[in-house]
């Protein structure tokens, strides 16, 4: 450890341009910035000003786009009609889409601002690129389930990897070698992960420290869960469509018109609030909120399965009606029955009945959902936390360095 604060060290994360990508990388980034290390962020131009908020400077890098919204990406660039199953799909976007712009921006970025290590989040490859290609170590930054990466989608990806290596002057690596012996950081309790998946093999679970009290709710916010049990819905920050906004907000509202709940809908940063009409009292719109400060005072969540949701609703012993629409959130939806932690809602069944009666059974203080997320979350704030992932980091940089 004595060893770790004589140097410091440069450190460069990237991102696909999405929080729900980002944000995992946080906890890391705060853990080495504490231990008094350089931290940059390679993401795209238009997310730069979300990487600056987390007060980290943000190197513009890679196609500027923004996850989640399709008009950011050139037509000539969106994945085609061909790639219609998820290996395939997942290769186009995830690599040949971003990985290769990604990597020669970071590779240009090293004449002015030698890292000494890269961390990725997983579903950004241009800095494994960039880090082989400037002969770095790396690391990687679990974001969505592990389960995710069936052999599929690594053949898949195996074969889109090859295709940028040649312009970096790197050899083929068909077997994905460096990938899979990656040291992979992984806040999320080991129970999440499915038994009959293998797992990287550098992969090591951690859990992200227990969140500082952020900024006030605000007023209308800070009034919720007080007097009466509180329920929070939410699809996130990508699923914010009105293809699915409107028909699942409108049944969560609708199916708890009566129920002696306070409600609070989140419904992203592109929604329109007024398009839900007036609310009844104990019930608010919002386009964004602090959703793990929410989460401490929530009865239940209602939501799309997406990975961060899933994993601040079990930091918060919160269970879940899981309602899933696409990704991984079938994954993350199977794993939720699979631990017994709350109730799914397919989206051919969601209605206003359905939602009351998961919410309604999921209320009650002896639902066995509540006891098991307890225990789970016991087991995953045991684990060793982000600064000992830092540690971990720092550690291959001073292997790497004479």
């Amino acid at each position: 450890m004595e060893a770790h604060k004589l140097r410091r060290m440069r450190v460069l994360l990237t991102s696909q341009p999405g929080y729900g990508h980002f944000r995992p990388l946080l906890p890391l980034a705060h853990a080495l910035l504490a231990e008094g290390h350089e931290v940059r962020v390679a993401t795209s131009a238009s997310f730069a000003p979300v990487v600056e908020r987390e007060g980290l400077p943000a190197e513009p890098a890679g196609l500027d786009f923004l996850h989640g919204d399709d008009s950011t990406i050139p037509a000539a660039l969106r994945p085609p009609p061909e790639a219609d199953t998820l290996a395939t799909f997942f290769a186009y976007k995830f690599v040949r889409m971003t990985a290769g712009r990604l990597a020669a921006d970071v590779v240009a970025l090293a004449s002015r601002w030698l890292p000494d290590v890269i961390v990725r989040e997983t579903t950004e490859y241009g800095g494994l690129l960039a880090a082989q290609a400037l002969g770095l170590p790396s690391a990687a930054v679990q974001v969505a389930t592990p389960t995710l990466m069936s052999e599929a989608v690594l053949a898949e990806v195996a074969i889109a990897l090859d295709e940028l290596r040649r312009p970096l002057g790197l050899d083929p690596d068909p077997a994905l070698a460096a990938l899979r012996d990656e040291f992979v950081v992984c806040f999320a309790p080991p129970a999440l992960h499915d038994p009959g998946v293998p797992l990287p093999n550098g992969l090591r679970s951690f859990h992200p420290g227990v969140p500082e009290p952020a900024e006030p709710l605000g007023e209308l916010v800070d009034g919720l869960g007080v007097h009466r049990p509180l329920v929070y819905a939410t699809l996130g920050t990508v699923f914010t469509d009105p293809e699915y906004q409107l028909p699942f907000f409108t049944a969560v509202r609708d199916g708890l018109v009566d129920v002696p709940v306070d409600l609070l809908m989140a419904i992203g940063p592109t929604g329109e609030p007024a398009a839900f009409g007036a609310q009844r009292p104990g019930a608010l719109v919002v386009r964004y909120v602090a959703q793990r400060r929410v989460l401490d005072r929530s009865a239940v969540a209602v939501c799309h399965g997406g990975y961060g949701t899933l994993l601040d609703c079990i930091d918060a012993a919160v269970p879940l009606v899981v309602v899933p629409l696409g990704a991984d959130q079938y994954l993350n939806a199977a794993t939720v029955q699979r631990l017994g932690i709350g109730m799914i809602v397919e989206e051919e069944s969601m209605s206003p009945q359905t939602v009351r009666d998961a919410v309604t059974l999921l209320l009650d203080d002896r639902a066995p959902q509540r006891s098991r997320l307890a225990a789970l979350r016991h087991e995953w704030r045991a684990l060793p936390g982000p600064d000992e992932a830092a540690r971990g980091v720092v550690s291959l940089a001073l292997a790497h360095r004479p």
